[in-house]
């Protein structure tokens, strides 16, 4: 079989989607940070569908792993996107013009940055690479942020590498450029703005100063379910395209990308893909992290107590469902003030049904990763809200206490814990010796993670019960248990 090349796109089926511009003549416009499945999916394929004068192709940087530079230069970077539902439809990406690595093309990232031709930077580097502490500033004690702090010009984090960049773009004086985050975090923009800024403030502040004066960096929101690549998708893939292709992608039908109109330079006409430039993305963005962050969390913790695999088992799962529709109803939603822009009640509906698609196989485990820096985000915040207005948190820290037993049991079976803290899981479940009771405490003292949850005597309180229930679920009495749980 050929492999998926510019020289073979002539041979595609007629139904498979290609780009109106011809992939060789895009120039680099756009360096992306972090160019996983959700990138390729989501800002790539906006990004193909705006370019009519073929000056936005993507630079993709990848900050750590080579796999992607490997799989996809033989393939003249060009990708297949499966777009998984009842009408399916196939497309080939040619968006991405090259994918660098840092550590290999350290000089030529650099170079791509700092180009008068770079007019965006944007970045899905997920939660755990903006390095920041539980209130959403820079960890100067982070590892990486240290690192970039004694050596400067040889950054190993974005934030360092950002800020480097910038440096180097306010000596030449080629401040158009945008600096965009595409990730789960509240204001985005703003946090990445403060990052950057006080990175670059601890060793030049005028440096700091013209960051902030002089570079926008919008907030985001994006939403699409992008399950993970398999040999299955590959399979699938092949046999709609009838060419090879190393490393494939697919998402649900529904997209969205809303960006706050707020630009210090040139940029795609995005919209022209549906993209939504407005000034208010708090409305949306506060929805998307508690509505649907939120309720993949909570699926994911407690559907792996449940022996549950995927999101679209476990909203089948009649008292799942059942649990997921109160703590969306009576805990989130209250949360979330309606606008012209936007409906929750019915945003909330969308989503169950988006879960309810057979078509896409979105693994719980792979939702489970990184769970000390997702809860925050989508599950904290809302607790904290809901104690301010005297409301129920009690399916909000079930969910808790379903991820502190997640840990708990991947630590004592010796499975990998994916997740930024890790080390510190591991060695808190050793010292209490599987206590539950105790790792509870430990864990919900960690201000890392809970912040000033960690002094609420009714969130622990709270926790403490659920766990009672959460840690008594097994094989037999799951549906009872998921009741009590709503009790």
């Amino acid at each position: 079989m050929s492999r998926l090349s510019y020289r073979t796109l002539s041979h595609l089926p007629d139904n498979v989607i290609t780009a109106d511009v011809a992939p060789a003549s895009v120039q680099v416009g756009i360096v992306h940070l972090g160019p996983g499945a959700f990138h390729r999916a989501h800002q790539a394929m906006y990004t193909q569908q705006a370019d009519k004068d073929g000056c936005w192709g993507i630079s993709a940087v990848s900050l750590r792993s080579g796999q992607l530079k490997d799989a996809l230069q033989q393939q003249n970077n060009l990708y297949t996107l499966m777009i998984l539902d009842d009408k399916p439809q196939t497309v080939i990406v040619s968006a991405l013009k090259e994918v660098l690595v840092l550590e290999q093309d350290r000089a030529q990232v650099m170079a791509r940055m700092t180009s008068p031709q770079t007019h965006i930077i944007s970045l899905t580097i997920t939660e755990k690479g903006y390095c920041l502490n539980n209130d959403g500033s820079l960890n100067l004690e982070h590892p990486d942020i240290r690192h970039d702090l004694a050596h400067p010009d040889n950054p190993i984090s974005a934030i360092g590498l950002l800020t480097v960049a910038l440096k180097q773009r306010k000596h030449t004086n080629t401040g158009d450029i945008t600096v965009i985050s595409c990730d789960n975090l509240p204001d985005n923009g703003d946090t990445l703005r403060g990052a950057v800024t006080l990175l670059a403030e601890q060793s030049d502040k005028a440096l700091s100063q013209w960051i902030a004066d002089t570079i926008c960096f919008p907030n985001t929101m994006v939403d699409s379910i992008t399950p993970a690549s398999d040999d299955a998708l590959q399979k699938a893939a092949e046999q709609v395209t009838g060419l090879e292709d190393a490393w494939p992608v697919q998402r649900e039908a529904f997209t969205q990308w809303v960006i706050e109109d707020k630009f210090s330079g040139p940029r795609p006409d995005w919209e022209a893909s549906g993209a939504i430039i407005t000034n208010d993305v708090q409305v949306f963005e506060k929805a998307k992290l508690r509505i649907l962050n939120g309720s993949h969390t909570a699926l994911a913790y407690l559907g792996s107590l449940c022996h549950l695999k995927t999101v679209y088992e476990a909203v089948s799962h009649e008292a799942m469902y059942t649990f997921l529709s109160k703590l969306l109803h009576d805990e989130v939603l209250p949360t979330i003030t309606a606008s012209e822009a936007l409906n929750p009640q019915q945003y909330a509906a969308d989503i169950l049904k988006r879960f309810n698609n057979q078509h896409i196989h979105h693994l719980l485990s792979q939702i489970a990763w990184d769970g000390s820096q997702k809860l925050p985000p989508r599950i904290l915040q809302t607790v904290k809200d809901n104690l301010a207005a005297n409301r129920s948190i009690a399916l909000l820290s079930a969910t808790v206490a379903a991820w502190i037993l997640f840990v708990v049991r991947a630590s004592q079976s010796d499975t990998k814990i994916i997740d930024p803290m890790a080390k510190t899981l591991h060695e808190l479940v050793k010292t209490h010796k599987g206590h539950l009771t105790t790792i509870t405490d430990a864990l919900l003292d960690d201000e890392r993670i809970f912040g000033e949850l960690s002094q609420h005597p009714t969130f622990r309180e709270t926790v403490h019960k659920q766990m009672a229930i959460v840690a008594s679920i097994d094989s037999k009495n799951v549906s009872q248990q998921l009741t009590a749980l709503c009790q």
